[in-house]
């Protein structure tokens, strides 16, 4: 997984590495994403709305760019929720301060 992480990343700027611990019908996977970016960012926040897991699935395939194959964990119920959890780190942004003057 190594080799392919570097690979991608020759090709994309900012890559995440998730780790999918196994389930009770899958095994262990790893899957590498790519950056958000604001459409995809919009669309999930639209989705958000509606269904959290529809939304994650929809960030997974659109971010996706190796790893494991994805149909699987999208599959599996408790890997799904496993990476949506995993997706604030992806989608997060980093903290900032605000000073009143």
């Amino acid at each position: 997984m190594e080799k392919i992480f570097e690979e991608l990343k020759k090709t994309h700027k900012t890559l995440f590495w998730l780790d999918i611990p196994e389930s009770e019908d899958e095994k262990a996977k790893v899957i590498f994403l790519r950056k958000i970016d604001r459409v995809t960012y919009a669309a999930g926040q639209k989705l958000l709305q509606k269904d959290t897991l529809q939304a994650a699935e929809m960030m997974l395939k659109s971010l996706y760019v190796g790893g494991d194959e994805l149909d699987p964990i999208l599959a599996d119920f408790d890997q799904l929720r496993t990476a949506a959890d995993l997706l604030s780190d992806v989608i997060g942004t980093v903290s900032g301060n605000v000073r009143k003057l």
